[in-house]
């Protein structure tokens, strides 16, 4: 399952990079370890902060700090929500969708004149839910993910 980096940091998605960048230096600073100690020494039981892994807080920062990197996120994690909503409006097969090989991508047109979009790396990653660009429909991509050890033969 996939994290949900904008509420390890505590931030809205539609953050600025220096928002997310000001509060991951925030948060190292909070759940260091040495400063876990000295905050523990200080504060009650009773008053003890919820404590925020620094790897999480690392992983969030990885993949929120690059563009095309958060933009890949950012429909990674969009696509797991409707998943986890269950509102798909229609199937499509992998090999029913026009391929771009320049780009990587795969394209299908919705009845709205709109069209869905899934590049190869998304679909490496399990994607497959897709939401057409200029209305709300959902379609579910089949495929089928191929063995590395199929292209070495």
């Amino acid at each position: 399952m996939l994290k949900d980096y904008y509420a390890i940091l505590g931030i809205s998605e539609d953050a600025t990079l220096t928002e997310i960048k000001q509060q991951y230096q925030k948060l190292l600073l909070i759940n260091h370890p040495d400063k876990q100690q000295q905050n523990q020494s200080q504060m009650t039981s009773s008053s003890t902060p919820t404590l925020i892994p620094l790897q999480d807080i690392k992983e969030a920062w990885e993949y929120l700090r690059l563009p095309a990197q958060r933009a890949f996120y950012d429909s990674s994690l969009k696509a797991m929500r409707l998943r986890a909503n269950g509102q798909v409006n229609d199937d499509i097969d992998l090999d029913d969708m026009d391929f771009d090989e320049e780009t990587g991508i795969y394209s299908s047109p919705c009845r709205c004149s709109g069209e869905y979009v899934i590049t190869e790396d998304e679909l490496e990653l399990g994607v497959d839910i897709v939401v057409c660009s200029t209305c709300s429909l959902i379609v579910r991509i089949h495929y089928e993910i191929a063995d590395d050890q199929d292209y070495a033969n």
